[in-house]
């Protein structure tokens, strides 16, 4: 089997810093690495070569610093590395950089690419989805178990892969025969090898450099020209935390007085719906040229939470801009659990939050592919001015595609959007870990944007509005469906989510195995939901769908109760944007006190008990 692995080096965020004076990044003396979601897909290339033979290959396009991580990658035992390296390639955004890297991959030839679901300097997730499409081959996507296989079809020999995919309320067994790309977590359940750097392996197989020339196409491919989006600034995040302390006595009383201020506080605040927006757009009739929403579905079949709030936006900007506002259902592929959605019901409840046309897929399936032809089809017939899609798993796989094969700008995990005096949209795009925020344009239209749950204001949902117009589009070609999903196990129950609780209780390592209940009936009492660090979810206390950071989910609750949560770097990212922040921690110099408004020093188990005495008492 022939391997080709994405590589990319990144700095270590949490050294970065910020120069206000020239608003650049000071990157000088900051430690560099290979992505470690990269690193994970190298280690799985590896491991697949032993087992049943074949080459691997990494290709990483970058600076001349790049060469170092391709050259840890051989002294790792990988067979060939090549270098991307040329001015022609700088200023590229992630359509130009796909397409550089699929390529060179073409050009290697491949039975199958794997690269990293997220690189962390960025964590757009957009080059895997990309460089599939680019490449006309099908994705697989958040792989965190792979077992492959010799399959024979005639004269032609391919592979099988079997493989058991993140989703965020679960994971799905699929299978698909290469060629494939495969996008990876860090967190594989199969064997990896335990590999030594080797300098002498590294000296063997000598790095390969190539230019802009050595792919081929024109110059404009490439680069800054090659890039329909651009970066119009930096603007650093400004801790919003107050960073006080509280010493917890023995007894907790103080600790506890201090959480019930700041809940009664959140609670007088107003609810959550009712700090949303009212309709404002003027409706219309078709979806052509109008604002558009990706509307997904759950699996139960419920719309999520973060449709509601994409509607939100949607509507103001189709106020501005004097136009439509049209819904394009979504929904999950669940293998033989997949049922047909009630188009007539969410047509009516669409409607209530704004959408004034219901764009509804029909024919071959649900797939991931099917749904991002499907949709590719109906941007290109109906030329839509904006399109608003969830950052969820789903939506972060099927939108990329849909951008590479069109040509289109594409700012991934956008934590807000509005117009610019130019009636131009400036998404604005969290970076480095979320220590600063760019606001991005594109050069293309429509303008294509996935949007982080949480983040925004819903749409109120108005009582006697027409239902949406319905509006069935046609099927998908009939090769859309080459991944095909086994089946789908739900890791979530019933009630709030992550995406819309408005208050959630973070379980952490200190907190102990044993607590983790406790911490479930206080999340219960306070009417919210139990999230986890990535060590927690790493040990099986609960689910992986629960954890919260830059490998997990973002979440923007009004109130965040941190439990023995050490607080680092890759977890604050995920929860930085939630209203009023509690940390509790035994160690009074826990890096978590410094992303908090309240911090209370002592045992989360018994602060936790302490706490939910007095709800009940009271």
């Amino acid at each position: 089997m022939k391997i080709v692995v994405c590589v990319k080096q990144v700095p270590e965020v949490s050294e970065l810093g910020f120069d206000p004076g020239t608003r650049r990044l000071k990157r000088a003396g900051v430690p560099l690495q290979i992505n470690p979601f990269d690193r994970r897909a190298v280690l799985e290339a590896i491991r697949l070569r032993e087992d049943i033979g074949g080459s691997v290959a990494i290709v990483s396009m970058g600076p001349p610093q790049a060469a170092d991580a391709l050259r840890e990658c051989l002294s790792l035992g990988v067979d060939r590395a090549v270098h991307l390296s040329d001015r022609a390639f700088a200023g590229a955004d992630t359509l130009a950089t796909s397409r550089a890297l699929a390529r060179a991959i073409d050009r290697l030839g491949f039975d199958l690419v794997l690269a990293g679901r997220f690189t962390i300097d960025s964590e757009t997730g957009q080059v895997g989805p990309e460089v599939a499409a680019l490449l006309s081959v099908p994705l697989v996507g958040g792989v965190r178990r792979l077992t492959v296989e010799p399959r024979h079809e005639g004269v032609a020999a391919s592979w099988l892969a079997r493989a058991e995919c993140e989703r965020d309320d679960g994971f799905a067994e699929v299978e698909c025969a290469t060629p494939m790309v495969m996008t990876c977590t860090d967190r594989w359940k199969t064997r990896v090898p335990l590999v030594m750097p080797d300098e002498a392996a590294a000296l063997q197989h000598p790095l390969e450099v190539w230019t802009a020339a050595d792919l081929g196409g024109s110059s404009d491919d490439y680069g800054e020209p090659g890039s329909p989006t651009w970066v119009a600034d930096l603007q650093p995040v400004a801790s919003r935390r107050r960073n006080a302390r509280v010493v917890a006595s023995d007894s907790y009383d103080a600790a506890v007085d201090a959480v019930v201020a700041e809940l009664a506080a959140m609670r007088a605040d107003g609810e959550r719906v009712g700090r949303g927006r009212s309709l404002a757009h003027r409706a219309a009739t078709s979806p052509d040229g109008a604002v558009w929403v990706l509307a997904e579905l759950a699996p139960d079949g419920r719309l999520r939470p973060v449709t509601a709030e994409l509607l939100g936006a949607a509507d103001e900007l189709a106020e501005q801009l004097h136009l439509g506002v049209a819904a394009f259902l979504v929904a999950p592929d669940l293998g033989p659990r997949t049922k047909a959605p009630d188009v007539a019901a969410l047509a009516a409840e669409l409607g209530a939050l704004g959408a004034d046309v219901l764009l509804a897929p029909c024919g071959n399936g649900v797939s991931d592919e099917a749904t991002a032809r499907v949709l590719e089809a109906a941007i290109a017939r109906h030329r839509p001015r904006i399109v608003l899609a969830p950052a969820t798993g789903l939506g972060r796989e099927v939108v990329p595609r849909v951008a590479a094969r069109l040509g289109l700008g594409l700012t991934g995990d956008a934590i807000g959007v509005e117009l610019d005096g130019e009636g131009r949209l400036r998404q604005l795009k969290p970076a480095f870990g979320g220590q600063l925020v760019a606001p991005i344009l594109s050069k293309t239209s429509p303008e294509l944007v996935t949007v982080r749950p949480g983040v925004l204001d819903a749409a109120h949902a108005t009582p006697g509005r027409p239902a949406a117009r319905v509006a069935v589009l046609p099927e998908g070609p009939a090769d859309a469906a080459r991944v095909r999903t086994i089946g789908f196990t739900s890791e979530l129950g019933d009630g709030p989510s992550l995406d819309d609780a408005r208050v959630v209780v973070c379980v952490g390592w200190g907190m102990g195995k044993d607590s983790v209940p406790l911490a479930s009936d206080l999340a219960a009492a306070l009417g919210g939901v139990v999230g986890a660090t990535r060590r927690v979810c790493d040990g099986s206390w609960l689910p992986r769908q629960l954890q919260i950071g830059i490998s997990g989910r973002s979440v923007a609750p009004d109130f965040y109760l941190a439990l023995g949560v050490r607080g680092s770097f890759n977890h604050v990212v995920g929860m930085s944007r939630s209203g009023r922040v509690v940390a509790v921690n035994r160690d009074e110099n826990a890096e978590v006190f410094a992303a908090a408004d309240l911090g209370i020093v002592g045992d989360a188990r018994g602060f936790v008990e302490a706490l939910l005495a007095r709800i009940r008492a009271s």
